[in-house]
């Protein structure tokens, strides 16, 4: 992370996008509208991680009319969990929640994940109950399959490891996201494991997602790069990695 200047926001929100110049403007609207002008303390980070379709552009707009948006972009497409921690390391607010571009996670179900951090360092959204999750029944079977590796491999007691909706305090984040290296969709159980092999406490928060048309996550091929990913974790936990001085990424 950089270094956060005196009058700098309480809160930041990272949207890593790939991709969203039809999704990106609903979900800035969502949350700008629901954070009053006045609240200068929350700042809105895009991050876009190498979209063709006219993504930065878009969110330069929005980020011209309103100053509590700022946009970063990569080079090329690295992944969901460089991205994250693009935007995660940029954050100046004492509070950073990452969230989805496309919408799935509206305002009202970031605050409850913010709420949460008052009582642990990390606070991450669960989609419990009937409906665990947005999109086809299909893709509901994934997420659950895929925790259940996830329980097995890394040994996380989560409920719901991927949901796209995690919160963190500044000191969790950065000791954290320092040693995460996991670019793909795996980073998110990466993430977790770290924070438990650290012993900072998480508390998973019940939320809701909302169905979202036009998912760049393709079930087949990206599941077997997930499951890929967390082997080469628990190889790399093997290694000693995790416990070298954390390297950050190069400028991407």
């Amino acid at each position: 992370m950089t270094g956060r200047a005196p009058a700098g926001p309480s809160l930041s929100i990272v949207l890593p996008c790939l991709d969203e110049a039809e999704r990106l403007p609903g979900t800035l609207a969502a949350y700008l509208a629901h954070f009053p002008p006045d609240r200068a303390e929350v700042e809105l980070v895009v991050v876009d991680d190498g979209s063709t379709d006219g993504t930065t552009a878009i969110a330069d707009q929005v980020a011209a009319a309103d100053p509590r948006v700022r946009v970063l972009r990569t080079t090329r497409n690295h992944g969901k969990g460089y991205a994250v921690r693009t935007g995660i390391r940029a954050a100046q607010g004492e509070l950073v929640v990452f969230t989805d571009a496309d919408g799935s996670y509206g305002p009202e179900q970031l605050e409850r994940v913010v709420a949460a951090l008052d009582r642990a360092p990390v606070a991450i959204g669960a989609r419990l109950g009937g409906r665990a999750g947005a999109g086809s029944p299909l893709r509901r079977l994934a997420s659950r399959v895929f925790n259940q590796v996830m329980r097995l491999l890394l040994g996380l007691p989560f409920h719901d490891t991927q949901c796209g909706l995690k919160g963190f305090r500044r000191g969790a984040a950065e000791a954290t996201f320092r040693r995460a290296r996991v670019d793909g969709f795996a980073f998110d159980a990466e993430a977790l494991w770290i924070a438990r092999r650290l012993g900072i406490e998480v508390v998973e928060v019940p939320v809701r997602a909302e169905e979202r048309q036009g998912s760049t996550v393709h079930l087949g091929g990206d599941a077997l790069r997930m499951v890929a990913d967390v082997w080469k974790v628990r190889r790399a936990a093997a290694r000693g990695v995790y416990d070298e001085t954390p390297v950050r990424d190069p400028a991407g």
